[in-house]
């Protein structure tokens, strides 16, 4: 489920864009009539993607996630050979769980680790999948048809975005408070600077281990984790651009095309150039 036709690397066909395809191509032929999946972007702080028929092994995406069906069928979250079956739950961050909603509408709201909202997502899933009640969402049923659809307006789609993210908290408790420290680690990651686990240790006044620690105490993921994330955001701003997907990866930090589609496809279960592809994906800007 990622924010934004076939991919050739180094002369040959990539084998996980060609596995996604059949899967793909499976799965959206039990929806006759359904909509392409839509991603709307909102800001750096996250992003809602709907699909029709979502159906992907397992993933470990950075991003925390909140996933509403928007009919009346559930949907299956797999992890660790366990079944969920649910109509909305909160995922937490970079934990290896597969999809199947074949034939089920989805609304998913991702939250991303440059979000204010991610380490108190990442609290709150107490590090496992997290079910809700369908009914605590009840509320928002039209503006969330209308994002399945494609037919919510981005300013509007923003204001569902937060709303939405705040219903979670209404009903659960986070395992702790959030650490006093991530508002200052946080301006630090996002300051421009290409900085190394020295620089940031430097700069919090402690030493090379205890940042280390840190980052995966606050974050849940290592600082080169949270670089590779940001290459990431690099590459939702470019993807849709005239760039071949080469360039992408080259302007992204990226070491290869290959190196690019690999990260992507672990964590968002689909191959950038699915993404890329209009027919497949619409995409609106909504701050």
């Amino acid at each position: 489920m990622a924010p934004f036709n076939e991919c050739a690397i180094e002369g040959r066909r990539d084998p996980m864009v060609l596995k996604y395809q059949e899967q793909e191509s499976t799965a959206r032929g039990s929806v006759p009539d359904a909509p392409i999946d839509n991603a709307y972007i909102v800001g750096c702080s996250g992003f809602i993607y709907t699909g029709a028929s979502i159906v992907s092994e397992e993933t470990r995406p950075p991003s925390a996630a909140l996933i509403v069906s928007a009919g009346p069928a559930p949907f299956k979250i797999l992890v660790k050979g366990q079944e969920l079956l649910t109509r909305a739950a909160v995922i937490p961050p970079f934990l290896a769980r597969g999809l199947d909603a074949r034939a089920v509408p989805l609304v998913c709201f991702h939250i991303t680790p440059s979000s204010p909202l991610y380490v108190e997502f990442r609290a709150l899933a107490h590090g496992r999948v997290v079910l809700l009640e369908r009914a605590f969402f009840q509320s928002l049923d039209a503006p969330l048809h209308a994002l399945y659809h494609g037919r919510l307006a981005p300013a509007r789609a923003a204001e569902i975005y937060d709303q939405a993210l705040r219903i979670p908290f209404q009903h659960l408790t986070p395992d702790s408070k959030p650490d006093p420290r991530q508002q200052r680690i946080r301006q630090l990651l996002e300051s421009g600077r290409d900085l190394t686990l020295t620089d940031l240790a430097r700069e919090l006044g402690t030493s090379y281990f205890w940042a280390s620690r840190l980052m995966t105490e606050v974050f849940g993921m290592s600082l080169r984790d949270y670089k590779s994330w940001q290459k990431l955001q690099r590459v939702f701003h470019l993807l849709h651009s005239k760039h071949s997907i080469t360039e992408v990866a080259h302007a992204a930090g990226f070491t290869d095309s290959a190196h690019l589609s690999r990260t992507y496809q672990r964590w968002f279960g689909q191959p950038p150039s699915y993404s890329r592809n209009r027919n497949n994906v619409r995409v609106m800007r909504c701050r």
